[in-house]
């Protein structure tokens, strides 16, 4: 008789203290970015936004008791390592969901391992269509994709009075980004009769974009539309652009590099004006959007944008997630058990609305676990004295839009 109570003593004891040890035991993210290289300003916005994030849901008790953790490993913007370190992450970190991956070249990488080890995804940045276009169920998107980057650019030149451009040049780098945003534009502007003079794809980190701007100025486009992932090409292309003497009504980036600060740092007057189509920055009228911008830069001294926004509310998601998924300790089942929870998401966020869902995309992709509100989720926004400012829609502004670019005058 004692020793069997003796026996019970013991699997209780052991039971408390496993539920103690998984207590203690931080949630663990796991985010592929690029730290060191040309792409790691982006890989600090990213580490910045999940840091606030982190820090606001342990202030509050983390995720039923347990605190999140964030585990960055540095891909350096190079495909193959990023799926390296994604396989590292699961295997050796034992990570219980990725998120990150910055641009789609990587995020296509992270995908496919985070499909083949059964590990949810849940992509912050990374557009290209084909991301969640491959049927992937592992795999989830809060972000518009690239081909809806452009829908605020479209819904601006057919809803203000002049806008829609006599003639256009599009020039974009033929990434997964580039190309899929490059497109989605090019066949909405071919289905209003807009002449394209000009169609101009290049490498990631050209060195030179004036042979190609001396082309398109030679095409005289009434608007030239510019893709760039890469900061240094956006910088330089809209640099040479407008040295060469480019007179467009209209300078329009998409996102990429035309959404970093060192855009303006580097351009200085050059940037004034420039617009960028691309995912917004949240809402700047809804107070959970106001919080996330005053107590961001009351951190860091500086004012978030989309990547900033992406980041943090990916983190708020997966929080959500674990919070609603039933934990047992044991990874795999714990893995498709956030999985589950991340199916059945229906929050708002700094972001915006956020529910995952199955749909046709712009140019006829089929979507797998896309945010169903992403078409929402595009704001044309402008830059002016250094800041990147929302211009439209109205309902979004936070400044009135300057067209045409006073130098075309």
């Amino acid at each position: 008789m004692k020793l069997t109570r003796l026996k019970r003593g013991i699997v209780v004891a052991l039971a408390l203290a496993a539920g103690t040890a998984m207590a203690e035991e931080t949630l663990k993210i796991g985010a592929p970015q690029p730290m060191t290289g040309p792409d790691a300003p982006f890989g600090d916005k990213f580490k910045k936004a999940y840091g606030l994030a982190v820090e606001e849901i342990n202030a509050k008790g983390g995720v039923n008791g347990r605190k999140l953790e964030v585990i960055i490993e540095d891909h350096q913007a190079k495909n193959p390592l990023a799926a390296t370190v994604a396989e590292k992450l699961i295997t050796q970190n034992k990570v219980l969901v990725l998120t990150g991956g910055r641009a789609s070249g990587q995020a296509m990488e992270v995908a496919s391992i985070a499909q083949r080890l059964k590990t949810p995804y849940l992509v912050d940045h990374p557009s290209a269509d084909a991301i969640t276009a491959k049927g992937f169920e592992w795999v989830f998107r809060q972000n518009p994709t690239g081909s809806i980057y452009p829908e605020a650019f479209h819904k601006f030149i057919a809803e203000v009075p002049g806008a829609m451009p006599k003639s256009v040049a599009v020039v974009y780098d033929n990434s997964l980004f580039g190309k899929s945003i490059g497109n989605a534009t090019m066949a909405f502007l071919k289905s209003k009769n807009v002449p394209i003079v000009g169609d101009e794809a290049y490498p990631v980190n050209t060195l030179d974009f004036k042979p190609i701007m001396t082309k398109v100025k030679g095409a005289n486009p009434d608007v030239l539309l510019m893709v760039a992932v890469s900061t240094t090409d956006a910088i330089l292309m809209t640099r040479h652009a407008k040295e060469i003497g480019i007179k467009a009504r209209a300078f329009v980036g998409f996102g990429g590099g035309f959404g970093v600060a060192d855009f303006a740092k580097q351009l200085g007057p050059l940037a004034e004006n420039v617009f960028s189509s691309a995912a917004w920055s949240g809402n700047p009228n809804d107070p959970l959007t106001k919080a996330f911008y005053k107590n961001f830069y009351a951190k860091y001294q500086i004012h978030p944008h989309e990547h900033e926004v992406e980041g943090y509310s990916a983190i708020y998601v997966i929080a959500d997630a674990v919070r609603r998924a039933k934990l047992t300790g044991n990874l795999d089942s714990d893995r498709d058990a956030v999985r589950q929870a991340l199916l059945a998401t229906d929050m708002q966020t700094a972001f915006g609305k956020t529910r995952f869902g199955n749909w046709s995309g712009p140019l006829g992709d089929q979507y797998t676990n896309q945010n169903v509100n992403s078409r929402d989720h595009s704001v044309m926004a402008q830059w002016r004295g250094g800041e990147l400012v929302n211009v439209y829609p109205k309902a979004n502004a936070e400044a009135a839009y300057v067209f045409p670019d006073p130098s075309k005058i």
